[in-house]
């Protein structure tokens, strides 16, 4: 048991195949340690034996319906359920594993890491809160903190009742009842390239030609080769399912996924490859007995396009080292300068790490290097793509999480990268999802073993219908601002927003999308103008400021009230590229608010004041009205009285900032333009009663 526990624990749990160590039996030297199984005398056929073989040659498809018939003789036995419930498992069937540890952490005894991996598959059967009540009994019993795993049982409720803003499709005619999976987009051939265990092509479907028909006894599926079809819906082959290429798929082994170049006709490709160096491993098994192994690591390609519109004999990447560990999943920066890619090569944060090699003057590649403890954690990151945003896009089973691989997105380069972020709920969910590829800005693939898809992995398409808010860097702050009607609160698209940090005197500009949002990197703990104007409707300007702001994101509504004018009046903007503002143009300076009956400014007005000054100076010879509305408690001449002294005193402020008098007319109207039901008598709440406390601006000439 303890052999096996040791293992299991060296392989990793779902990219073995893939990304990690495969260990397989070619030939069986001495087995002595079967002999010894309980279960031989019981069955008298030695079925157990034969499970236990299966097993410790992981392949577990086989294994698990061998201990499904020795546990039909024989219930109790905890062996076999804790071996049928780490089969299943390791062959991702969540819920037959879940079924199992369920009846094993039953029974007296049970090992706290199998707690762990009970809770593990109740995560990835959208199981939440079972899955934090067990993981909590973990913590308890085995002293180890499991922080990260319990906030994904949170943060999953959350971000399903939260969807990120994408629609996602079933590509059903790529998909099998096998796994398919890693799908990218070849523009050159206007064709998805993509990795299956299927064996197929569209004429005979599944077919054994060109291609190793062995099969990989942990899935009892044939090893996963790389396949191809067009994605032309005017091409009379569009949907012909077809192999890449006989040359990259010529492996006995797995061969895929793969990268292309920026031009397209260079690919890095992943092969899984015999160890070399090495005789084969011997594992001892029992007191008297050994298993002979052969090890298969992966291992890095690189192939060009020929002339002839082949792909050349595989070159090996400089840096495998099958003898000592596996190196795969290439992705690329878009100027083709670093190359990234998952190893458990030591030197790593733990499990499975994203590493990466700079190309040095010469064209080769410098030495590896680890991506750091941002982006890699002592739990598995692979599947890493550089998206079309230059973006890294990657899967992690150590970041907090809703399943077991999550999506995750960080911006940087090299070592050097920002916090990731979880791509939400509904690219992620609680089973697998990997492999996040951009066809374009707005569109592309991911990799999913979702329920309710066709098989095992299968292939989504995604559009992003809300882009999300840029990523922020190191001391940046993301503003997201979005601009609504103030009366039906609905988006204004395409709204004029004007930006000015009032700090360092930057200034810049931007326009609102369908959704009335935009966003933009500005600085922590600093001062920020902003001004809203769309025709139709009174422009405003609001102060802010990003000091202690929680999170990596500020969000920021503007309301605009209509100004109910037709034609609309002129949209204003803040900025240097306007050069023409004419007479009559008005807009609303929202956040100019006073202290109940009085008349002073105050520090936020004087913000908002300065933004005004600073229009003013780009236009010298502009005059302006500028009106203050009072709301409506008080007598009406007293409020007319106070309107004016309000608006005289933010003229006497503008003009200790450097405006002349004569450009400057202030007008008191008192409560007679109340911007809600808030009038006399009404009972309203000081938010209320301050929104009518405000002041507006009017062009009078230039």
């Amino acid at each position: 048991m303890q052999f096996t526990k040791k293992i299991l624990i060296f392989l990793k749990e779902r990219v073995l195949p893939l990304l990690s160590i495969i260990n397989y039996q070619l030939s069986i030297l001495v087995f002595v340690f079967l002999a010894y199984s309980p279960a031989k005398a019981q069955d008298g056929k030695g079925i157990m034996a034969s499970a236990n073989e299966a097993y410790i040659k992981y392949e577990y498809a086989t294994a698990a319906k061998l201990y499904e018939k020795v546990l039909g003789k024989n219930s109790k036995n905890t062996l076999v359920i804790s071996r049928l419930a780490s089969c299943y498992k390791e062959m991702n069937n969540y819920a037959a594993a879940e079924k199992y540890y369920t009846q094993l952490i039953a029974m007296p005894g049970t090992a706290p890491e199998e707690w762990l991996y009970f809770a593990d598959m109740l995560k990835s059967t959208g199981k939440y809160d079972a899955a934090k009540q067990i993981y909590q009994q973990y913590q308890v019993k085995s002293g180890v903190s499991i922080a990260d795993k319990i906030a994904g049982c949170d943060s999953a409720s959350y971000w399903i009742q939260h969807p990120a803003g994408y629609n996602i499709e079933n590509m059903a005619y790529l998909n099998t009842g096998k796994s398919d999976w890693g799908a990218v987009f070849n523009p050159a051939t206007s064709s998805v390239v993509f990795v299956s265990d299927s064996l197929r092509n569209v004429k005979s479907g599944f077919f054994k030609k060109n291609v190793s028909d062995a099969i990989y006894g942990r899935t009892d599926n044939n090893f996963q080769k790389i396949y191809a079809v067009s994605d032309n819906r005017n091409d009379a082959n569009a949907n012909q399912i077809h192999e890449f290429d006989p040359m990259i798929n010529r492996a006995d082994y797995h061969t895929g996924p793969v990268v292309f170049n920026s031009n397209y006709d260079s690919i890095f490709f992943t092969m899984t490859t015999e160890k070399s160096g090495k005789p084969n491993e011997k594992v001892k098994i029992g007191p008297n007995g050994t298993i002979d192994f052969k090890t298969l690591r992966l291992e890095l390609y690189l192939s060009t396009l020929t002339k002839t519109g082949q792909w050349s004999s595989p070159v090996p990447f400089a840096f495998n080292n099958a003898a000592a560990y596996s190196v795969g999943h290439a992705a690329l920066s878009l100027d083709g300068h670093y190359l990234y890619f998952t190893s458990d090569m030591p030197g790593g944060m733990g499990g499975l790490d994203i590493w990466y090699c700079e190309r040095l003057i010469t064209g080769n590649w410098g030495l590896p290097r680890n991506c750091g403890a941002a982006i890699n954690t002592k739990e598995d990151e692979a599947f890493p793509v550089i998206g079309t945003n230059s973006y890294l896009y990657f899967a992690s089973k150590g970041h907090v999480g809703m399943g077991g691989y999550d999506l995750f997105v960080s911006a940087g380069e090299k070592n050097r990268w920002t916090k990731p972020k979880n791509m939400g709920y509904p690219l992620n969910s609680s089973g697998d999802d990997f492999y996040y590829f951009t066809k374009d800005d707005t569109s592309g693939f991911f990799s999913s073993n979702r329920k309710g898809g066709k098989g095992d992995d299968d292939i989504y398409q995604y559009i992003i219908t809300e882009p999300a808010a840029p990523i922020r860097s190191d001391n940046v702050l993301v503003l997201e601002t979005k601009v609504i009607d103030n009366t039906t609160k609905l988006p204004i698209s395409n709204a004029a927003l004007a930006f000015w940090n009032t700090s360092t005197d930057t200034k810049w500009d931007q326009q609102t999308n369908n959704n009335g949002k935009a966003w933009h990197d500005v600085e922590d703990a600093t001062p920020y103008a902003i001004t809203a104007a769309k025709q139709g409707y009174y422009s405003s300007i609001i102060s802010i400021n990003t000091k202690n702001t929680s999170g990596d994101t500020m969000r920021v509504v503007i309301p605009l009230d209509s100004d109910g004018t037709k034609p609309a009046p002129r949209v204003y903007r803040l900025a240097d590229t306007i050069t023409s503002l004419h007479e009559g143009d008005k807009f609303r300076i929202n956040n100019i608010h006073y202290n109940f009956d009085k008349n002073n400014i105050r520090p936020d007005a004087a913000k908002i004041l300065d933004t005004l000054v600073d229009i003013l100076h780009q236009y010298p010879t502009m005059v302006i009205e500028l009106s203050s509305h009072t709301d409506s408690r008080g007598s009406d001449a007293y409020n007319e009285n106070l309107a004016d002294r309000r608006a005289k005193s933010a003229v006497a402020y503008m003009i200790s900032r450097g405006i002349d008098r004569r450009r400057l007319i202030a007008k008191g109207y008192g409560e007679y333009l109340l911007l809600n039901g808030c009038s006399n008598g009404v009972a309203c709440t000081e938010e209320e009663h301050q929104a009518n406390r405000r002041t507006e601006v009017k062009i009078l000439r230039f």
